[in-house]
């Protein structure tokens, strides 16, 4: 993956894809002074153009594949609009069929990254996901969205475990790996066992919108003459769900005063029990998506990253006891 590379201003840029892709959403955009690669792999990307906005702002340019681009235009262009927050300025998009690719183009969020790290910054993205989930809920209920409550999250949890129980036949794992895998694939066990448990910590709280992988690389703080604001982006994990997932990394104490206001029914202890689910759902899904890069040859890399996710699940499920 390249990152923050530039095309020069001498280099056609109205040839570059966003730029024409663009200028079929914008017929009469000027041309950008330079194209900022923010992300790129062999068919998705991020780009920034600066100078082609309201004022001269930039925009960013994100293409996307279909399976997952409209799931973030659904987002942006039927729920996100009706929420009592702050979200990105959605400009448009469009589906470059030729090249069975979908472009999405947003306001740009700036380059300063939300730090869990930061108090202000923990606060202020609790508060934003109390409305959005308090607020989403009646909305969601009559749109199209992917299933993200505990049945995905158990679809993780089986995959994972094949793919780990596949795994254990590579010749070059050492005792040491073979003794991780082992210990994830029975603390899936283990989990799958209780998964009715989970479920029923989900079913307290009403479904609504789920961003899914809330981590700082998915989201932009900016400071202006109304205060900090935050900006969640990335939204093709998103769905219809119980918010467990996106809790798992939040400030309750700054979620639930707000939160509180619209689930009269709910205490801060069933808050804090759907936050411990939600790490054992991001933690399953962690282990799914890195377990597909061990096959079909070894790879250190996950290898190691696996450790990290055993200790991360054996604390959640500690927590849960």
């Amino acid at each position: 993956m390249s990152d923050r590379t530039t095309v020069p201003i001498e280099t056609p840029v109205l040839e570059h894809p966003a730029m024409r892709a663009l200028r079929r959403l914008w017929s009469r955009c000027g041309e950008s002074m330079e194209i900022e690669t923010l992300k790129q792999k062999s068919r998705t990307a991020v780009y920034r153009l600066t100078g082609v906005g309201s004022g001269k702002s930039a925009v960013i340019a994100k293409r996307c594949l279909p399976d997952t681009a409209w799931v973030e235009r659904t987002v942006y262009e039927e729920i996100l609009p009706c929420l009592p927050i702050r979200s990105l300025q959605y400009y448009g998009f469009v589906d470059d069929e030729r090249e069975q690719v979908c472009w999405l183009f947003l306001e740009d969020a700036g380059k300063a990254r939300y730090s869990a790290l930061t108090p202000e910054h923990r606060a202020l993205a609790a508060q934003w996901f109390a409305f959005a989930h308090t607020c989403a809920a009646p909305i969601v209920a009559g749109i199209r969205l992917p299933d993200r409550g505990p049945s995905h999250y158990l679809a993780h949890l089986q995959f994972a475990r094949n793919t780990l129980r596949s795994s254990l036949s590579i010749p070059s794992l050492s005792g040491d790996e073979l003794a991780t895998l082992q210990a994830i694939i029975a603390q899936c066990d283990l989990l799958e066992l209780r998964w009715n448990r989970l479920a029923a910590c989900c079913d307290a709280i009403p479904s609504t919108l789920v961003h899914g992988d809330f981590q700082p690389k998915n989201a932009r703080v900016r400071s202006g003459p109304e205060g900090m604001v935050i900006f969640l982006l990335d939204w093709e994990h998103a769905g219809r769900g119980g918010p467990a997932p996106d809790l798992a990394d939040l400030d309750l104490t700054a979620y639930w005063p707000v939160a509180r206001e619209s689930w009269r029914g709910v205490d801060i202890g069933a808050i804090k029990r759907l936050a411990i689910v939600g790490k054992i759902f991001r933690w399953l899904a962690a282990v799914s998506w890195e377990g597909a890069s061990l096959l079909p040859r070894y790879e250190e890399r996950p290898i190691r990253r696996m450790r990290y996710y055993h200790d991360q699940l054996a604390a959640a499920i500690k927590e849960l006891q």
